[in-house]
């Protein structure tokens, strides 16, 4: 678990354990448990954790950040000695997220819900819930608790009953949208305002009561982020953190997949000759190979039950003639299936036990790609092109049962899909027999939707969620590999890609928007290999990468800026790896990949056209960058037996360290002559 100053606007003093002092609190800032944060000042931070949560400690605060580490049934967060906070706690992974924060006179327990808490100088409380329930208990009378739903308020003043307070209101008519300079500092600073709220007769008009529906879960850290086909592609086109997976055994050529990077590789083919892949991954996290997703399909981004990922890549030259052809075609599916139960501390008082939210789900999401190659080799200069295809579905089903004051059943179906096609030129040279250089050039065009079926809270059906994106990307690359001396290797590769995608946005309670996506990558990669003995190879890799991301979200009635984003990232990288023949048919192979990674985030927000202003986020620029989210290191430990020269299988044990489960991937791979060549 990660917290940090998202944003810090005016003056902000912190005072760490390590300084012994205060000075200003600035951007990106990392917090730790202990830290005071001062903005009695007039300033005013916004902190982010890498579960997706969100504070907002207002002006005139002093808060001290708790263990907020510790996974346990409730993580202690915040101590409010003074002020005023906003907080908006994410639901994790689907389940219920619970945290407790302190107040001198209060303890109130959340499970993934948007309240404020005001301190006043004597230690009077105040909570005004916006969305789901928080359970509150004095601290001078613990048998005193109270749960208060949306829309609802408590004061809680030491040695005095509860005060209960009427409805928060709609934030429409807090504050008119003429009162917002739409442009300026203050509108940027408007997260205080309650966001994405829905009053209960909107949310069921049958008059019965229910729970405002979970505007922004789609994106959110739900069961939607991991089974829509939609997140995942969208996620692999931005996420730099995936780049150190691809610059790995740099030093060392494959024919198949470098014929599928450029195309103008093929000629390197003397007879006709496929190649079948066979992936198979249970358990834990993605694996480092599934990360590979420009071989395999961006499903190898995704955690899952079990994904499988196979595929089939042909090359011949055609007859006498300098002219090549080839391709490709795989498929990856990636599916998981969540069941569980996790205490509900909303809905009993503290120490006195718990009742039970039960979740059930499914999620499948299943890509295909085909590729055609026509390459031509000219003298020791080959030219090739290639059209690659690329479809995905995805689909969920997710129920959530809340049981509180009352029995709260949300249930969610929904669907994505995306398509792209591509095509590649691509030209290489051969310096020498043991040198080749490759260039390439990439258009793709782009199209993703993700949408619900239904979406209904006690049977009532709410506002489906839809998006809807179109787009193109261009790529640039080039790969260079050669002999230093024998038994050693090296290579040099390096790519910039730009994608440039239009989304139109659609979520329950918030105005309807459009948004415009920009990413620029570029990454750098050297390796060298060395053949130790007849029965060991080394292989060594550094590489480098920076990003930055773009969003800006308008109002499509009034073209009026909702929302502006961007993220700046870069990465550093090494991978060592082994490979010892055992015996004439048994091997075993052992690597280490370790990341380094830097991102800043920033993001204003602006009111509609109702005054509201409200968080909508999305898989190409989530606001807990892939940086806070992501292992630094990751190890593959294999065994694998030689049938033959073209035949293998080969066992992969996959670990982050701890950070998610280990993963088991079983590597089929045989290649085989069609016809002798000429």
């Amino acid at each position: 678990m990660v917290a940090r100053a998202a944003s810090v606007t005016g003056s902000a003093l912190i005072y760490t354990n390590s300084s012994g002092g205060a000075f200003a609190l600035s951007t990106g800032f990392l917090l730790n448990p202990g830290d005071r944060i001062d903005t009695r000042s007039g300033g005013r931070v916004v902190v982010d954790l890498s579960d997706g949560s969100m504070v907002v400690v207002e002006p005139q605060s002093i808060v001290v950040l708790k263990d907020f580490r510790q996974a346990e049934s409730l993580r202690e967060l915040l101590e409010i000695l003074e002020g005023k906070v906003r907080v908006k706690i994410n639901h994790f992974g689907g389940r219920p997220n619970p945290y407790r924060m302190n107040s001198p006179t209060a303890s109130i327990a959340v499970r993934g819900t948007e309240f404020s808490i005001e301190v006043g100088t004597a230690g009077e409380t105040r909570v005004i819930v916006y969305e789901g329930a928080v359970q509150v208990t004095s601290l001078s009378d613990p048998n005193q608790t109270v749960l208060v739903e949306a829309g609802r308020g408590v004061l809680v003043e030491a040695g005095q009953d509860f005060h209960l307070l009427g409805a928060a209101g709609n934030p429409a008519a807090a504050r008119p949208a003429a009162d917002h300079d739409r442009h300026g500092a203050e509108a940027a600073s408007d997260v205080d305002q309650p966001a994405n709220f829905v009053p209960a007769a909107a949310a069921n008009p049958s008059g019965g009561s229910v729970a405002p529906a979970s505007h922004g879960d789609r994106d959110g850290a739900t069961p939607r982020a991991t089974a829509s086909a939609y997140d995942s592609y969208i996620a692999s086109l931005s996420d730099i953190a995936q780049v150190p997976f691809l610059l790995r055994f740099n030093a060392f050529p494959e024919a198949h997949l470098d014929s599928l990077e450029n195309p103008a590789y093929a000629t390197q083919f003397t007879s006709a000759e496929g190649r079948l892949f066979l992936l198979p991954t249970f358990g834990g996290g993605p694996d480092l190979d599934g990360r590979q997703a420009g071989a395999l399909g961006p499903a190898g981004v995704l955690p899952g039950s079990y994904s499988v990922s196979p595929q089939l890549s042909i090359f011949s030259p055609l007859g006498k003639s300098n002219f090549f052809v080839g391709g490709s075609v795989s498929g990856s599916r990636v599916s998981d299936n969540a069941v569980g139960t996790t205490p509900d501390e909303d809905s009993v008082p503290v120490g006195q036990g718990a009742d039970l939210n039960h979740n059930t789900g499914s999620s499948n999401s299943n890509f295909y790609s085909a590729s055609l190659v026509v390459a031509r080799r000219m003298g020791a200069s080959s030219f090739g092109l290639e059209l690659e295809g690329l479809r995905g579905s995805g689909s969920l089903t997710s129920t959530s049962t809340d049981t509180d004051s009352q029995t709260t059943v949300e249930q969610i179906v929904a669907a994505s899909s995306i398509s792209q096609t591509r095509l590649t030129a691509g030209f290489s040279h051969d310096f020498s027999s043991t040198t080749r250089l490759g260039v390439f050039y990439r258009y793709g065009f782009l199209s993703a939707n993700d949408h619900d079926l239904s979406h209904t809270i006690n049977a009532v059906p709410v506002t489906p969620n839809a998006t809807g994106t179109a787009g193109h990307s261009s790529e640039i690359g080039f790969r260079l590999r050669g002999l230093i001396r024998p038994r050693l290797f090296y290579g040099i590769t390096g790519s910039w890609l730009g994608v440039s995608l239009a989304d139109s946005l659609v979520r329950t309670g918030v105005v309807n928007s459009s948004e415009g996506d920009r990413a620029t990558l570029g990454s750098l990669g050297f390796g060298v290999g060395y053949v130790l003995s007849r029965r060991t190879v080394l292989t060594l890799d550094a590489a480098a990468g920076t990003s930055r991301l773009a969003a800006v979200r308008t109002e499509d009635a009034t073209g009026y800026l909702l929302q502006n984003g961007t993220v700046n990232g870069h990465f550093v990288s090494t991978h060592a790896a082994v490979q010892f023949d055992l015996s004439r048919h048994l091997f075993a192979s052992a690597s280490f990949l370790n990341v380094w990674h830097a991102q800043h985030l920033n993001v204003d927000f602006f009111p509609d056209q109702f005054g509201n202003t409200s968080l909508v986020q999305d898989s190409f620029l989530p606001l807990t960058p892939s940086a806070y989210q992501v292992a630094s290191h990751f190890s593959d430990f294999g065994i694998g037996w030689r049938f033959s020269r073209n035949l293998f299988a080969q066992y992969l044990f996959t670990t982050d360290y701890g950070v998610t489960a280990p993963s088991h991937t079983l590597m089929l791979r045989y290649t085989f002559k069609l016809r002798k060549g000429e």
